[in-house]
């Protein structure tokens, strides 16, 4: 159930995110920004690196995608093993 919605709404949800964070951030009220930001730069470096390793994903690729989307991208890919 969750990987179904995952796969349904996932990336406009945490683009929405970013772009309500951002917003906030320009109000002068970064830290929900730089918090989304640190989880998915340890997530990037953590789960995303191993996944896109094990899936032969390159580089750009994944950095960009676990920056952006989170588990909203590898979760799918993971599961699907």
């Amino acid at each position: 159930m969750f990987l179904t919605i995952t796969k349904l709404i996932g990336k406009p949800v945490c683009a929405a995110l970013w772009a309500a964070f951002a917003a906030l951030a320009a109000k002068r009220k970064p830290l929900p920004l730089i918090l989304l930001f640190a989880l998915h730069l340890f997530e990037t470096l953590t789960v995303g690196r191993r996944v896109a390793k094990d899936h032969n994903i390159g580089v750009p690729e994944w950095i960009t995608n676990c920056l952006c989307f989170g588990f909203t991208w590898w979760l799918p890919i993971r599961e699907g093993e």
